[in-house]
Protein backbone atom coordinates (compact mmCIF):
# COMPACT_ATOMS: atom_id res chain seq x y z
CA UNK A 1 0.00 0.00 0.00
CA UNK A 2 2.60 2.22 0.48
CA UNK A 3 3.94 2.26 -2.78
CA UNK A 4 -0.26 3.79 -3.73
CA UNK A 5 0.32 6.42 -0.80
CA UNK A 6 3.72 7.64 -2.75
CA UNK A 7 2.45 8.00 -6.20
CA UNK A 8 -1.24 9.42 -4.54
CA UNK A 9 1.23 12.10 -2.86
CA UNK A 10 3.23 12.90 -5.57
CA UNK A 11 0.02 13.34 -8.02
CA UNK A 12 -0.87 15.77 -5.49
CA UNK A 13 2.49 17.78 -4.92
CA UNK A 14 2.30 17.70 -8.84
CA UNK A 15 -1.08 19.35 -8.90
CA UNK A 16 -0.24 21.89 -6.36
CA UNK A 17 2.84 22.89 -8.10
CA UNK A 18 1.10 23.58 -11.05
CA UNK A 19 -1.39 25.54 -9.37
CA UNK A 20 -1.91 29.53 -8.34
CA UNK A 21 -3.37 28.77 -5.42
CA UNK A 22 -0.49 27.37 -3.89
CA UNK A 23 1.72 30.39 -4.21
CA UNK A 24 -1.06 32.68 -3.62
CA UNK A 25 -2.11 30.99 -0.17
CA UNK A 26 2.17 31.14 0.97
CA UNK A 27 1.65 34.73 0.47
CA UNK A 28 -1.52 35.41 2.34
CA UNK A 29 0.20 33.12 4.82
CA UNK A 30 3.50 35.19 5.26
CA UNK A 31 1.15 38.56 5.68
CA UNK A 32 -1.00 37.17 8.34
CA UNK A 33 2.27 35.93 10.04
CA UNK A 34 4.28 39.07 9.66
CA UNK A 35 1.12 40.97 10.55
CA UNK A 36 1.14 38.65 14.17
CA UNK A 37 4.52 39.48 14.59
CA UNK A 38 4.15 43.03 14.22
CA UNK A 39 1.06 43.25 16.47
CA UNK A 40 3.03 42.07 19.23
CA UNK A 41 6.32 43.09 18.62
CA UNK A 42 4.70 46.62 19.38
CA UNK A 43 2.74 45.62 22.24
CA UNK A 44 5.89 44.32 23.94
CA UNK A 45 8.08 47.40 22.79
CA UNK A 46 4.97 49.80 24.19
CA UNK A 47 4.77 47.62 27.39
CA UNK A 48 1.30 46.08 27.18
CA UNK A 49 1.78 42.60 27.29
CA UNK A 50 5.03 40.23 27.91
CA UNK A 51 8.39 41.04 27.72
CA UNK A 52 10.88 41.98 25.01
CA UNK A 53 12.69 38.72 24.79
CA UNK A 54 13.01 36.68 21.62
CA UNK A 55 11.49 33.40 23.32
CA UNK A 56 8.62 35.23 24.61
CA UNK A 57 8.12 36.45 20.76
CA UNK A 58 8.41 33.07 19.46
CA UNK A 59 5.96 31.17 21.96
CA UNK A 60 3.15 34.28 21.35
CA UNK A 61 3.85 34.46 17.64
CA UNK A 62 3.43 30.47 17.11
CA UNK A 63 0.78 30.53 19.70
CA UNK A 64 -1.43 32.77 17.59
CA UNK A 65 -0.75 31.34 14.23
CA UNK A 66 -2.39 27.97 15.49
CA UNK A 67 -5.74 28.25 14.58
CA UNK A 68 -4.47 30.15 11.08
CA UNK A 69 -2.08 26.25 10.73
CA UNK A 70 -5.03 24.32 11.61
CA UNK A 71 -7.55 26.30 8.98
CA UNK A 72 -4.91 25.58 6.60
CA UNK A 73 -5.10 22.05 7.60
CA UNK A 74 -9.08 22.12 7.11
CA UNK A 75 -8.76 23.91 3.55
CA UNK A 76 -6.61 21.17 2.55
CA UNK A 77 -7.98 18.03 3.22
CA UNK A 78 -11.65 19.97 3.00
CA UNK A 79 -10.49 19.94 -1.18
CA UNK A 80 -8.22 17.41 -1.26
CA UNK A 81 -10.92 15.10 -0.47
CA UNK A 82 -13.98 17.07 -1.55
CA UNK A 83 -13.11 18.15 -4.94
CA UNK A 84 -12.72 14.38 -6.18
CA UNK A 85 -16.46 13.83 -5.17
CA UNK A 86 -18.09 17.06 -6.08
CA UNK A 87 -16.18 16.66 -9.78
CA UNK A 88 -17.17 13.44 -10.40
CA UNK A 89 -13.23 12.62 -10.33
CA UNK A 90 -13.82 9.89 -7.66
CA UNK A 91 -15.18 7.39 -10.24
CA UNK A 92 -11.91 7.66 -12.50
CA UNK A 93 -9.88 7.52 -9.41
CA UNK A 94 -11.47 4.31 -7.69
CA UNK A 95 -11.46 2.58 -11.14
CA UNK A 96 -7.43 2.51 -11.12
CA UNK A 97 -5.80 -0.52 -9.87
CA UNK A 98 -4.99 1.49 -6.71
CA UNK A 99 -6.49 0.43 -3.39
CA UNK A 100 -9.24 2.92 -1.22
CA UNK A 101 -6.65 2.83 1.68
CA UNK A 102 -3.58 3.80 -0.34
CA UNK A 103 -5.68 6.31 -1.72
CA UNK A 104 -6.63 8.13 1.31
CA UNK A 105 -3.25 7.85 2.83
CA UNK A 106 -1.97 9.30 -0.09
CA UNK A 107 -4.29 12.34 0.27
CA UNK A 108 -3.54 12.87 3.65
CA UNK A 109 0.03 12.46 3.94
CA UNK A 110 0.04 15.23 0.90
CA UNK A 111 -1.88 17.29 2.97
CA UNK A 112 0.19 16.63 6.31
CA UNK A 113 3.81 17.94 4.63
CA UNK A 114 1.81 20.68 3.02
CA UNK A 115 0.82 21.86 6.26
CA UNK A 116 4.50 21.32 7.86
CA UNK A 117 5.70 23.50 5.00
CA UNK A 118 3.43 26.10 6.33
CA UNK A 119 4.59 25.16 9.99
CA UNK A 120 8.73 25.51 9.01
CA UNK A 121 8.12 28.61 7.10
CA UNK A 122 6.44 29.89 10.30
CA UNK A 123 8.86 28.72 12.69
CA UNK A 124 11.67 30.25 10.19
CA UNK A 125 10.23 33.90 10.30
CA UNK A 126 9.44 34.20 13.60
CA UNK A 127 12.88 32.36 15.00
CA UNK A 128 15.00 34.45 12.29
CA UNK A 129 13.22 37.58 13.00
CA UNK A 130 12.76 37.60 16.57
CA UNK A 131 16.44 36.59 17.60
CA UNK A 132 17.73 39.16 15.17
CA UNK A 133 15.69 41.66 17.50
CA UNK A 134 15.82 40.74 20.86
CA UNK A 135 18.07 37.67 20.82
CA UNK A 136 17.86 34.18 22.88
CA UNK A 137 19.27 34.42 26.00
CA UNK A 138 18.40 33.04 29.69
CA UNK A 139 15.16 34.66 31.52
CA UNK A 140 17.01 36.67 35.09
CA UNK A 141 15.30 38.38 37.51
CA UNK A 142 18.44 41.06 38.29
CA UNK A 143 20.84 38.00 39.22
CA UNK A 144 18.58 35.34 40.09
CA UNK A 145 18.26 32.96 37.53
CA UNK A 146 14.60 31.73 36.34
CA UNK A 147 14.89 29.72 33.19
CA UNK A 148 18.04 29.02 31.58
CA UNK A 149 18.63 29.62 27.52
CA UNK A 150 18.69 25.72 27.52
CA UNK A 151 15.88 24.55 28.90
CA UNK A 152 13.79 27.44 27.00
CA UNK A 153 14.85 25.91 23.86
CA UNK A 154 14.44 22.51 25.13
CA UNK A 155 10.76 23.35 26.13
CA UNK A 156 9.92 24.95 22.37
CA UNK A 157 11.16 22.09 20.57
CA UNK A 158 8.64 20.31 22.80
CA UNK A 159 5.65 22.26 22.45
CA UNK A 160 6.22 22.17 18.81
CA UNK A 161 6.80 18.77 18.83
CA UNK A 162 2.82 18.29 20.55
CA UNK A 163 1.54 21.04 18.50
CA UNK A 164 2.68 19.53 15.47
CA UNK A 165 1.17 16.12 16.12
CA UNK A 166 -1.89 17.84 17.49
CA UNK A 167 -2.03 19.32 14.36
CA UNK A 168 -1.74 15.97 12.32
CA UNK A 169 -4.28 14.76 14.72
CA UNK A 170 -7.02 17.72 13.14
CA UNK A 171 -6.20 16.87 9.73
CA UNK A 172 -6.88 12.97 10.04
CA UNK A 173 -10.42 14.01 12.12
CA UNK A 174 -11.24 16.52 8.93
CA UNK A 175 -11.33 13.87 6.99
CA UNK A 176 -14.82 11.99 8.21
CA UNK A 177 -16.69 15.52 7.13
CA UNK A 178 -15.28 15.70 4.08
CA UNK A 179 -15.98 12.34 3.48
CA UNK A 180 -18.91 12.00 4.46
CA UNK A 181 -19.87 15.77 2.78
CA UNK A 182 -18.55 15.92 0.10
CA UNK A 183 -18.24 19.21 -1.03
CA UNK A 184 -15.31 21.34 0.41
CA UNK A 185 -17.58 24.19 1.07
CA UNK A 186 -19.64 22.88 3.03
CA UNK A 187 -16.75 20.75 4.84
CA UNK A 188 -15.06 23.83 5.83
CA UNK A 189 -18.31 25.17 7.39
CA UNK A 190 -18.95 22.27 9.11
CA UNK A 191 -14.96 22.00 10.74
CA UNK A 192 -15.25 25.76 11.57
CA UNK A 193 -18.50 25.51 13.67
CA UNK A 194 -17.29 22.37 15.00
CA UNK A 195 -14.17 24.15 15.75
CA UNK A 196 -15.90 26.58 17.19
CA UNK A 197 -17.91 24.28 19.37
CA UNK A 198 -15.23 22.54 20.81
CA UNK A 199 -13.33 25.60 21.79
CA UNK A 200 -16.66 26.18 24.14
CA UNK A 201 -16.90 23.09 25.16
CA UNK A 202 -12.94 23.50 26.50
CA UNK A 203 -13.98 25.97 28.77
CA UNK A 204 -15.92 23.15 31.19
CA UNK A 205 -12.79 21.58 33.32
CA UNK A 206 -14.26 18.06 32.98
CA UNK A 207 -14.09 18.17 28.81
CA UNK A 208 -10.62 20.08 28.33
CA UNK A 209 -8.18 17.02 28.78
CA UNK A 210 -10.30 15.32 26.27
CA UNK A 211 -11.04 18.11 23.33
CA UNK A 212 -8.66 18.52 20.44
CA UNK A 213 -8.62 22.25 21.12
CA UNK A 214 -6.84 22.09 24.20
CA UNK A 215 -4.30 19.71 22.49
CA UNK A 216 -3.25 22.48 20.21
CA UNK A 217 -3.63 25.77 22.72
CA UNK A 218 -2.08 24.50 25.72
CA UNK A 219 1.21 23.82 25.23
CA UNK A 220 2.14 27.12 23.42
CA UNK A 221 0.40 28.54 26.64
CA UNK A 222 2.31 26.88 28.96
CA UNK A 223 5.58 28.38 26.81
CA UNK A 224 4.39 31.62 26.55
CA UNK A 225 4.22 31.18 30.81
CA UNK A 226 7.38 29.79 31.23
CA UNK A 227 9.19 32.63 28.85
CA UNK A 228 7.84 35.10 31.02
CA UNK A 229 9.04 33.92 33.98
CA UNK A 230 5.07 33.06 35.51
CA UNK A 231 4.26 30.04 37.43
CA UNK A 232 3.23 26.97 35.03
CA UNK A 233 -0.51 26.32 34.38
CA UNK A 234 0.68 22.84 34.53
CA UNK A 235 3.47 20.12 35.39
CA UNK A 236 5.43 19.25 31.79
CA UNK A 237 5.50 15.84 32.49
CA UNK A 238 1.27 15.99 32.93
CA UNK A 239 1.16 18.42 29.69
CA UNK A 240 2.96 16.58 27.87
CA UNK A 241 1.67 12.77 28.47
CA UNK A 242 -2.41 14.70 28.26
CA UNK A 243 -1.27 16.09 24.83
CA UNK A 244 0.30 13.11 23.51
CA UNK A 245 -1.80 10.55 23.86
CA UNK A 246 -5.09 12.36 23.02
CA UNK A 247 -3.69 14.22 19.98
CA UNK A 248 -2.66 10.54 19.37
CA UNK A 249 -5.86 8.95 20.01
CA UNK A 250 -7.87 11.96 17.81
CA UNK A 251 -5.72 10.62 15.07
CA UNK A 252 -6.07 7.00 15.22
CA UNK A 253 -10.19 7.86 15.81
CA UNK A 254 -9.99 9.83 12.36
CA UNK A 255 -8.02 7.25 10.69
CA UNK A 256 -10.19 4.62 11.23
CA UNK A 257 -13.06 6.33 11.05
CA UNK A 258 -12.37 7.70 7.68
CA UNK A 259 -11.03 4.24 6.28
CA UNK A 260 -14.40 2.54 7.40
CA UNK A 261 -16.03 5.64 5.05
CA UNK A 262 -13.81 4.55 2.27
CA UNK A 263 -14.59 1.17 2.24
CA UNK A 264 -18.33 1.45 2.71
CA UNK A 265 -18.55 3.83 -0.10
CA UNK A 266 -16.77 1.73 -2.01
CA UNK A 267 -20.01 -1.09 -1.40
CA UNK A 268 -22.36 1.42 -1.82
CA UNK A 269 -20.63 2.58 -5.15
Amino acid sequence: MWREVCRVTGAEWLRARRSRATLTGLVVYVLVVGILYFTYYLAVRRSFVGIPTGFYLCGAVLSAAVTPLAFIGVLLIAFSLGREFSSGTIHLVWTRPISRLGWLGGKVLSSVIHLKSFLVLTLVIVITVAGAQFGFSSLMEKDYLIHSAGSLWWNLLLVIVLTWIALIATVSIVCVPALYIASPGVTITVCVAGGFVLQLAAGWEVLRPFLLPTYLSSPLAQFVAMSKGLPLPEEWSTLTRTCLLGSLGWMLAGWLWAAWIVKRKEVLN
